[in-house]
């Protein structure tokens, strides 16, 4: 064999062994991507067990009670759709404690969607142990009779709008839900924590008269009559739905024993505070977090009990950007917090400046000045829902309305620059709209009920004034609510308007914030005096209620008291573990 020939067979063994391990590569990667996908499937798998789990986490029952407690031998019943989220079998079990989430308007049942709830309840709250047991409330949710009046014409079902004669028995169901969106609350110029809050229009008078009667006129046809729900809509009859829950519970379990154990935070607190005051043999372990004050709640006259925070909480959010610093809050700028404070001033101040404008330029014909400022108001108030995942959002949103009003004020006006300010303002204010939504209807037809008969009485010049006073904001705003009660036709079966307070079986535990956008401290400070042996809980956070805080040292006092029956003493204040902008 001469050198050629060897020098070729050499070259083509050379080739033959790179593409053997080309192949044995490839053999490599499509034995990993074998693996991959087995992975997948496996992780496919872990999901669907996961989501089985879930299903088979939560036990549904339908409880029927009387129509009317007043009248229960008529015949007519509704139906109270309950959900439990079991004890663990692996703890000591302790019973059931009662959970609503507030509102009023908020139905329990579709929590189940939302299991990390539970979880929460659970580790902050409640403990080991417990079965936690949540509910719809009257007209709400899965309940029947239903109470909405957003109703076409056409779709009425008196199956659902009208009471059942189902007997008194409490029923499993394999109802199945349907996943709804939550639901979350929503000029001379003034000063105010020296921050420029543009005045609402004349306009806001009567759009909230307007409002209020097609309100009215719809309720009035669907949901009026005695067989139906809103009669019934009343928190003392929804208390009272509370005790047949424990007592339906005692009945499965062959107990005698109808101690209820409840959780109730904002309006929950009220539906405590009326189930305590009309059944205080009945209390066990009540916790009582962000208080509604009852005494205000059945006049609606109540701007002084609720909303006394919201303008000094919009005021924190200014040190809060500043020591954020740039890269965590877009407002930043200047040398201290009153540089933010003014920068925030400016772009108000110029809304006014540029209203002709905003509703008269071809890059912007769907904006106006009213609906600016509703949502800037709307937004600032209920950023006190959860500033330390609101307000990054709502600096974004403010800066992305300042490029906007800039481009559209300047006296060279691009219009293709402000064509693109207003589609990212566009996108800005959608992330930070969808942080807040509409009061529930249910809200208004509960509050209403509740309150006295206020048909006839006239909302004058002179209470949007003292409603203005107690917050620039959203004082005008929020007496619309009370607008809507001088409106209200529907009466309730079961009168009932306090007082509140007695002595109770169980020693009640009260807690509140010291910044609370809705529920001001003064309630729960108010709440614990009415009621025997109650204690109180305070924590240094801006949050409606104590829950929403995640406080590591009020989850240790709550657990306390439900795992032990261990009440605060004198320590009972809790610092601020709070950072907003992280």
């Amino acid at each position: 064999m001469n050198i050629l020939d060897k020098k070729e067979r050499d070259k083509e063994e050379k080739v033959n062994k790179e593409e053997e391990e080309e192949e044995e590569e490839e053999e490599k990667e499509n034995e990993k991507e074998k693996e991959k996908e087995k992975e997948k499937e496996k992780e496919k798998e872990k999901e669907k067990e996961k989501e089985k789990e879930k299903e088979n986490k939560f036990e549904c029952a339908r409880l029927s009670v009387p129509l009317d407690y007043k009248q229960p031998e008529n015949g007519l019943r509704a139906i109270v759709p309950i959900v439990k989220f079991p004890a663990e079998s692996n703890a000591p079990y302790k019973g059931s404690v009662l959970y609503n989430p507030g509102g009023p308007g908020q139905p329990g049942v579709e929590l189940i969607y939302l299991d990390s709830i539970f979880e929460d309840i659970r580790s902050e709250v409640v403990g080991t142990g417990w079965d936690i047991i949540t509910f719809d409330p009257r007209g709400m949710g899965y309940s029947i009779p239903h109470g909405s009046c957003d109703i076409t014409p056409g779709t009425f079902v008196p199956e659902r709008q009208n009471a059942t004669t189902l007997p008194a028995v409490l029923t499993g169901s394999n109802m199945r839900h349907r996943r709804r969106a939550p639901t979350f609350p929503p000029n001379n110029d003034e000063v105010v924590f020296n921050m420029l809050i543009p005045d609402d229009p004349p306009s806001r008078k009567t759009i909230a008269y307007a409002e209020a009667d097609s309100w009215t006129r719809a309720c009035q046809e669907l949901v009026s009559q005695y067989n139906q729900a809103g009669p019934h809509m009343n928190t003392v009859v929804m208390a009272t739905d509370m005790l047949s829950i424990a007592q339906a519970l005692a009945r499965e379990k062959n107990e005698s024993n109808t101690i209820l154990n409840y959780y109730g935070p904002s309006y929950g607190s009220l539906l405590g505070q009326y189930f305590a005051t009309l059944y205080p043999d009945n209390v066990g372990k009540f916790y009582l977090d962000g208080v509604v004050d009852a005494d205000t709640w059945v006049t609606q006259d109540n701007a002084n009990t609720t909303i006394i925070h919201v303008d000094k909480i919009w005021s924190k959010f200014f040190s809060a950007c500043y020591d954020a610093g740039p890269t965590k809050c877009s407002m930043f700028t200047g040398r201290n917090s009153h540089a933010v404070r003014d920068r925030f001033n400016a772009i108000t101040a110029k809304l006014n400046a540029t209203k002709c404008e905003l509703e008269g330029i071809p890059e912007a014909p769907h904006l106006n000045i009213t609906s600016l400022l509703w949502t800037i108001k709307g937004l600032a108030f209920g950023s006190g829902y959860g500033p330390s995942f609101i307000w990054p959002l709502l600096s974004n949103y403010l800066v992305s309305l300042e490029t906007l009003l800039a481009s559209i004020g300047s006296a060279n006006r691009d219009p293709e620059v402000s064509r693109r300010a207003l589609s990212e303002f566009e996108k800005r204010a959608e992330s930070a709209v969808d942080l807040y939504t509409k009061i529930s209807e249910s809200f208004y037809q509960v509050a209403c009920t509740d309150a006295r008969d206020l048909r006839g009485v006239v909302i004058t010049d002179a209470d949007w004034k003292a409603w203005k006073a107690v917050s620039k904001i959203i004082g005008p705003y929020k007496l619309a609510d009370r607008v809507r009660c001088t409106k209200w036709p529907i009466r309730p079966s079961w009168e009932w308007y306090g007082p509140v307070g007695g002595k109770t079986r169980t020693p009640i535990l009260f807690a509140g914030t010291t910044l609370d956008l809705i529920t001001p401290l003064i309630n729960s400070e108010k709440a614990r005096t009415l009621f025997k042996g109650a204690k109180m809980l305070y924590v240094d956070e801006i949050m409606h209620t104590v829950s929403g805080t995640k406080n590591k040292c009020a989850a240790r006092h709550v657990l306390a008291y439900f795992q032990n029956g261990t009440l605060p003493g004198h320590d009972n204040r809790c610092k601020g573990e709070t950072t907003i902008f992280k």
